[in-house]
């Protein structure tokens, strides 16, 4: 029942009050659905993304290629004065039983070079091997020869000085091998760990390598 002693103004204001209210909630609740619906798509569009960026990860992971172990290096001085110097490297390296098949081929190439202080002082020819078996450990031999010609002035003056005076001489080993795998260069390369040849007592004409644990080659 209507209040007849308040103005007929007063209930046409309310009325239309009211009306507003209703209009704004709605609107409110209008935007409170899409931004729960945007925040839906967001979190789905996150989703994906996060999904792509996973698959990506697992997709750009790679097991990494088997190291191969140094199992010797002879170093064989054939000729050795103040100022000249010729030799021959002999190594030896053991293939693990994963690389076989897998990732080298089971006949190719062996290819090696011999580096003091960063410089390499002899490359060997490329040295066949043949019938690796499969998925089974085994040792290959590479072989290179240096002669003072090939090697400058200073060098030569530190392996010599090397090798009359602290009696051991360092050098690093590098080698490469026929790779088998698909969409590749068709060689693996590998670089060792410096390594100690230390020479017999009394003699500057024959050097051997010095292992505590055997020096790793990793792929490069």
């Amino acid at each position: 029942m209507y209040n007849y002693s308040r103005s007929p103004g007063f209930y046409t204001e309310k009325e239309v009050s009211i009306k507003c209210m209703k209009k704004e909630m709605n609107e409110v609740s209008m935007k409170k659905e899409v931004k729960e619906v945007s925040s839906v798509v967001d979190l789905i569009r996150v989703g994906r993304n996060s999904l792509m960026v996973i698959a990506i990860i697992q997709d750009s992971h790679e097991i990494p290629v088997p190291k191969i172990e140094l199992a010797s290096m002879d170093f064989t001085v054939h000729n050795i004065t103040q100022t000249r110097l010729s030799a021959n490297w002999d190594l030896s390296i053991r293939i693990p039983n994963d690389l076989p098949g897998q990732y080298i081929c089971l006949q190719g190439d062996l290819q090696a070079s011999f580096l003091y202080k960063n410089v390499t002082l002899a490359t060997s020819s490329p040295q066949k091997y043949y019938n690796l078996k499969y998925q089974t450990p085994q040792l290959l031999t590479v072989s290179a020869l240096v002669y003072d010609k090939d090697i400058s002035f200073s060098i030569r003056k530190d392996i010599i000085e090397d090798i009359k005076k602290k009696k051991e001489v360092q050098f690093v080993s590098r080698f490469s091998l026929t790779d088998c795998r698909k969409n590749t260069t068709g060689v693996m390369s590998y670089a060792c760990d410096e390594v100690t040849l230390r020479f017999e007592p009394g003699s500057e004409l024959k050097a051997t390598t010095v292992f505590g644990n055997y020096p790793n080659c990793i792929n490069i």
